[in-house]
């Protein structure tokens, strides 16, 4: 019985150690979508330092997914603030989940941040789950670029 019970806990180890493997390999990669649906930003409640905006940016969106009790959240919105600094053709926007579990539902959202990059005419491009790796949001707007 005991020997049964000693490769039990060894199984499960082992496949919460894959698991967590796994989900660390993927958290803050991206992941391009290809949607027809357009995002309309005064609907979905986006902000922009507070205030409610509609306007999509002129090259690119990148749209913001937080809660108020993430603690990556903010990081990655200065991150993004930054990159909307140096690109006038960006514009970054943020909308906070934590009470619309509707929309969280709707766009398939179960962790923040999430990011999604969104086309000048507000289409879905690319998604990137958890803390954006380095350079992942770069790539993501160059192809967007190239792909006009």
């Amino acid at each position: 019985m005991e020997n049964s019970t000693l490769w039990l806990g060894l199984a499960l180890f082992g496949a919460t150690l894959v698991i967590g493997l796994v989900i660390k390999l993927t958290q803050g990669q991206s992941k391009t979508i290809d949607s027809a649906e357009v995002i309309d930003l005064k609907r979905i409640g986006a902000t922009k330092n507070g205030f409610p905006i509609s306007e999509l940016g002129r090259k690119a969106t990148l749209l913001q997914f937080s809660t108020q009790y993430c603690g990556q959240c903010p990081g990655v919105a200065r991150l993004l603030a930054r990159m909307e600094y140096r690109d006038g053709g960006l514009s970054h926007v943020e909308v906070d989940i934590t009470d619309r579990i509707e929309l969280a539902a709707h766009f398939s959202i179960t962790q923040t941040p999430t990011v999604f990059i969104l086309d000048n005419q507000g289409r879905i491009r690319s998604r990137i789950s958890g803390v954006p790796k380095p350079g992942v949001i770069q790539q993501e707007l160059e192809r967007l670029e190239a792909n006009g």
